[in-house]
């Protein structure tokens, strides 16, 4: 998944949270379960690239969406926690204040 598509998959999150939460146990799950595998693509896209060549003598290279993941990422945790109970007012919380970092 790419960042932008990451976003727009919270993005849509959050706003079904805000507009038409989850509905019952099956809905709350795949949201959860849509939520975690953001988190998941989050920590990829943020780790810094390997490169075996470079070894030790590798250079600090400055990434903004890297920058703005790892801001965003305690909170999409702090979400996916509510989410799993069931706490929409939290999950909707945590949510908004991912998109403000993302």
């Amino acid at each position: 998944m790419w960042y932008g598509n990451t976003k727009n998959l919270l993005e849509s999150i959050v706003r079904g949270l805000k507009t038409e939460p989850p509905q019952n146990d099956a809905e709350w799950q795949s949201q959860t379960d849509l939520v975690q595998a953001c988190l998941a693509e989050m920590a990829e896209m943020s780790a810094p690239p390997v490169h075996p060549s470079m070894g030790a003598t590798s250079r600090y290279v400055h990434r903004p969406v890297a920058d703005k993941l790892n801001r965003a990422m305690p909170h999409v945790r702090s979400m996916l926690t509510a989410m799993r109970d069931r706490d929409r007012t939290t999950a909707l919380a945590h949510g908004e204040t991912t998109l403000q970092r993302l």
